[in-house]
């Protein structure tokens, strides 16, 4: 059986996308509002979440063993812990021994437990972080409030690093620290109730519409609904976050390799069209000279992680610091782009183009895209037609196939006779398939080696 690929085109279709905030801000476009892709849709101000190191033994006031930490320690790595929630509990020896109780200072992510040292450190929920952040210090040091001004090593107005020695003051085995969880400046101090409240710094967030269209529909206080008329495309693999650019086509055969001298400096800005192959140099000098994306059919997982300069797993792609985007349309290696989609590229050179190369190949499978404008849609809009593909398909003369497997890897052809057993070199008989070649050769193809466009 023949598997279906897993490039999606879909042309000529009504798109619709919400481009929103993870958190509340202010919305800067009007229903019905014709946009560009920079048109910012809504900005906001936010705290970056930050992680927190919580000590439970000093909370606790005792000092414990790692097997009695990890009894008191009630959250595990991956837990989820709100605001104020217990994260641990320790009851004293004795009939009438009190129980004493440590709560999570944010609402966040449970990281990293360390049972030896006694401590939790928690990854912040960004969407419900403080700007402000309250540090008891008289608590964490056992003084008198209205004397931690001896105690202090800073003053109002002065920055602190994250995990800073806040405070310090002589205790019964030694000293005792009181930290700061966070960066910030130091806003002030109150001797009234012992307590040092620190600013966190805020970064500005906001979410451009990424593709040219009219905005459909506001959600407040978070985005907007933005739509547009275009060809819709998903890839297989790709590098980089979203971008766009004038599309242009730099080589004339979807079997072509897209030279290093073929990316001029006048390529700055735009997207460009490869054909089966892309090299690190032309990668390279693509980066140099600005060119905003790169839609080629395949190219060496090694260059691609030397352009991205780290190592590219199995998890999610798109996070890379580039300002270039690239998508792999069929796969690694030396891979002819599909006729279709080279076609479709090359009918709209000049075209505007948004892309993203954001890949995750793990639950939840999210594929690199490729929108190619083409007008700005009716009022009211409508959403990007369902397409259902089925996980594998029967071959029937006049198929046309992509082989997956060598010596024929890449090639493209027409199947002239499909369904009959033959044996292999290892002696398993399985069902084959006669498949002419663009170059008039035919060869017998296993089905399960055959990928149906």
């Amino acid at each position: 059986m023949a598997v279906r690929t897993q490039l999606k085109i879909t042309p000529n279709a009504l798109l619709r996308r919400y481009r929103n905030l993870a958190l509340p801000g202010q919305v800067l476009v009007d229903r019905d509002e014709e946009v560009t892709p920079d048109t910012v849709v809504a900005r906001t101000e936010m705290v970056p979440g930050d992680p927190w190191t919580v000590d439970i033994t000093r909370e606790l006031g005792l000092r414990l063993t790692p097997e009695q930490a990890r009894r008191a320690i009630l959250k595990r790595v991956g837990d989820r812990v709100e605001n104020q929630e217990t994260l641990a509990q320790y009851r004293l020896p004795g009939v009438l021994g009190e129980t004493r109780t440590v709560r999570s200072p944010i609402t966040g992510t449970v990281e990293f437990v360390s049972y030896a040292y006694g401590r939790v450190l928690i990854r912040e929920d960004a969407r419900l972080a403080q700007r402000q952040v309250v540090v008891n210090v008289a608590r964490q040091l056992d003084v008198w409030p209205r004397t931690i001004g001896m105690y202090l090593r800073y003053r109002e107005g002065d920055e602190v690093r994250q995990g800073a020695a806040l405070a310090c003051a002589p205790g019964g085995v030694g000293l005792l620290y009181s930290y700061t969880p966070v960066a910030g400046v130091v806003e002030h101090v109150d001797r009234r109730t012992g307590t040092v409240v620190i600013s966190r710094p805020t970064l500005p967030a906001e979410v451009d519409a990424y593709f040219p269209g009219r905005v459909h529909e506001l959600v407040p206080s978070l985005g907007a609904v933005v739509g547009t008329r275009g060809d819709h495309v998903l890839g297989i693999f790709g590098l980089g976050f979203e971008n766009h650019g004038t599309l242009r086509v730099l080589v004339d055969s979807p079997r072509a390799e897209l030279p290093a001298e073929a990316v001029t400096p006048d390529c700055g800005g735009k997207v460009l069209v490869g054909g089966a192959y892309i090299g690190f140099e032309a990668l390279r000098l693509a980066l140099d000279r600005g060119v905003h994306g790169v839609i080629v059919g395949g190219a060496d997982h090694t260059d691609l992680e030397r352009l991205a300069g780290k190592v590219i797993g199995v998890g999610m792609t798109g996070q890379e610091e580039l300002s270039l985007t690239v998508i792999l349309t069929e796969g690694f290696g030396f891979m002819p782009m599909n006729r279709d989609l080279f076609d479709l590229l090359a009918g709209a050179e000049g075209s505007v183009v948004s892309i993203n190369g954001t890949t995750q190949v793990r639950a939840g499978v999210v594929r690199p895209e490729i929108i190619v404008h083409r007008g700005l849609p009716d009022r009211g809009g409508g959403d990007l037609p369902d397409r259902v593909i089925p996980p594998a398909a029967d071959l029937v003369p006049g198929t046309r196939v992509r082989l997956l497997r060598k010596p024929h890897l890449g090639q493209w052809g027409i199947v002239v006779r499909a369904g009959d057993l033959a044996a292999l070199e290892t002696e398993a008989r399985v069902t084959v398939a006669e498949v002419e070649l663009e170059n008039g050769r035919r060869v017998a193809v296993p089905e399960a080696n055959l990928e149906v466009h």
